[in-house]
């Protein structure tokens, strides 16, 4: 994978995510994630997001990880990512919180 353009499409998401802009962050979804990426949202973040900050992005030839922290209202949530190149495009395939310390 390319190490900027997967950098800066994992920044842009978190924006998206950040600025409520679901039909973007969708978008960064694989085809088999896209239809459970409301009930993604609704079980994972904190609902309104305010923030979302990149902790860590680890770039792999076939796949990348990315560390994301959400706060909102609720809470905070840390998101680990993964991330596969499809088309030339990084799409997430898989995400999960991170166990909270």
């Amino acid at each position: 994978m390319d190490d900027a353009k997967t950098r800066e499409h994992v920044r842009r998401h978190a924006e998206s995510i950040e600025r409520g802009d679901m039909d973007a962050a969708v978008a960064d979804f694989s085809e088999e994630l896209r239809p459970q990426v409301p009930q993604i949202a609704q079980e994972l973040l904190p609902l309104p997001v305010s923030t979302a900050e990149v902790l860590s992005v680890d770039v792999g030839d076939a796949e990348s990880v990315a560390r994301i922290r959400y706060s909102g209202d609720s809470g905070e949530v840390v998101i680990r990512s993964r991330w596969q190149d499809h088309g030339g495009r990084p799409l997430l395939v898989s995400a999960e919180p991170e166990p909270a310390d």
